[in-house]
């Protein structure tokens, strides 16, 4: 069975980069009839937040992202402590006792000689007398995984024949002094706990899947098959930083009144090349879904994109689908009626309430000229009402001094008191002739 999943630090809210991995895995469960796992990498205990862990459960299922099962690694240290000590009793596993200080130095002499700052393995060097002295003498050691330092080969479902050479790399910490782990040992023990059958990730993995694979193979393991999709950089082409995670998080989407479809229709789009909306997606079951068809170009965040699915969503949705989506719009009494009126003006939510303040005469920022009101009074008994061109051609033939400009801008004003809003030729048949004598009317006692 096709099993996936997404392993987010609870150390932030999730944005538009790192959702996009969750949403290629579960998609690309989804078409498989496979699972998706939640799992939160939260061994780091000081940067770890619950406040985290709760905000992205909310926004997968704001977006409608559905996991099967959640695990949490802070729960599972028994589990990773027993499978380390296989590691330590094959002796690929070894322990270290530099400080930070001391590894900050060497760094620096291979730096200034010129040379990688790869680790240089001297702990190997080490007898089992002079590690055990250490201990006793209250020295804790942090453990390294011995790599290869050969050629990694995998065919990657994204990038195809991929290779790393670990002989660029220094030897990964797993476990740290305190007993604490880092990330690399945690995640294959889960991955392999779990049946993890798919791994799609960014691109920047690349190096950690090479080191994955080599702790897979320690474990005697068979690893899973893994994907790396391009990074999404920013609209100027600029690497994702952490001050840039605020303006694209999917909290800030959700609080500012997207649709999940519109979020979830643009990130179905990234390197695919389509502008299928998701509600297209779900009602095909997913058939046009390849995870190898995405592209290997960087993407750039597309706000504009995400904006022109939002529009188009709104603007097909039902009154009542609308209504059932957004509860302000229950509390406002929005209609059917009103909805056709004003469904082709509207961009975003925002667009709903200001129109629906213009056509119910909410918002009245516009008069119009007297004359043009004297002109009406003067021929409301003359004039055809029945609809709006009926009207233009016989207030044009009574008064052959009006412009076209000049009726369709002081008719706007008399129904709406704006200059925004619907045609005036939608506007005067929805109000009709009743209503808008009865405005005229109005007008004419100021």
């Amino acid at each position: 069975m096709i099993i996936t999943r997404f392993a987010p630090s609870p150390t932030g809210d999730i944005h538009l980069g790192n959702m996009r991995s969750c949403f290629l895995n579960w998609i690309f469960a989804k078409k498989e009839n496979g699972r998706f796992i939640l799992r939160f990498d939260d061994t780091d205990k000081e940067r770890s937040k619950q406040k985290f862990v709760d905000s992205i459960k909310e926004d997968l299922n704001w977006l409608n992202i559905n996991y099967e099962e959640t695990f949490y690694q802070s729960k599972r240290l028994d589990r990773y402590n027993e499978v380390f000590d296989q590691l330590i009793s094959k002796k690929i596993v070894y322990p270290c006792f530099e400080s930070n200080e001391d590894l900050e130095l060497k760094k620096k002499l291979l730096l200034k000689a010129g040379k990688p700052p790869i680790y240089d393995r001297e702990a190997l060097n080490a007898s089992k007398e002079e590690i055990e002295q250490k201990i006793i003498s209250g020295e804790r050691p942090y453990w390294r995984f011995k790599l290869s330092q050969s050629k990694v080969f995998w065919n990657d479902l994204v990038k195809g024949s991929t290779e790393v050479d670990l002989a660029s790399q220094s030897d990964p910490v797993l476990r740290r002094a305190d007993g604490s782990y880092l990330y690399h040992f945690p995640s294959v023990v889960d991955d392999i706990d779990m049946n993890i059958s798919h791994i799609i990730r960014g691109e920047d993995h690349l190096s950690n899947t090479a080191i994955h694979i080599e702790i897979f193979s320690s474990l005697e393991k068979t690893p899973p098959m893994f994907g790396h999709n391009p990074l999404m950089l920013n609209e100027d082409g600029t690497k994702l930083s952490k001050r840039n995670f605020d303006s694209i998080s999917i909290q800030k989407f959700k609080f500012n009144n997207y649709l999940p479809n519109a979020i979830l229709s643009y990130l179905y789009s990234v390197g695919l090349n389509n502008d299928f909306d998701f509600e297209e997606i779900i009602s095909n079951n997913f058939k046009e879904f390849d995870i190898t068809k995405i592209s290997k170009n960087l993407p750039k965040v597309d706000l504009l994109k995400i904006d022109n699915f939002q529009k188009n969503l709104l603007r097909k949705m039902t009154c009542e689908k609308l209504k059932s989506h957004f509860t302000e719009l229950q509390d406002l009494k929005l209609d059917f009626k009103e909805w056709d009126l004003i469904k082709n003006n509207i961009d975003n939510y925002i667009d709903i309430i200001e129109q629906l303040k213009i056509i119910r005469r909410e918002s009245l920022e516009k008069s119009p000229d007297q004359n043009f009101l004297q002109t009406l009074a003067n021929n409301l008994n003359q004039l055809v009402l029945t609809d709006f061109d009926s009207y233009i051609v016989s207030l044009m033939t009574l008064n052959k001094d009006l412009t076209k400009k000049d009726i369709f801008m002081n008719t706007r004003f008399i129904l709406t008191g704006n200059e925004k809003g619907p045609s005036v030729k939608e506007l005067f048949n929805y109000y009709g002739a009743e209503k808008f004598i009865e405005l005229v009317n109005e007008f004419k006692t100021f």
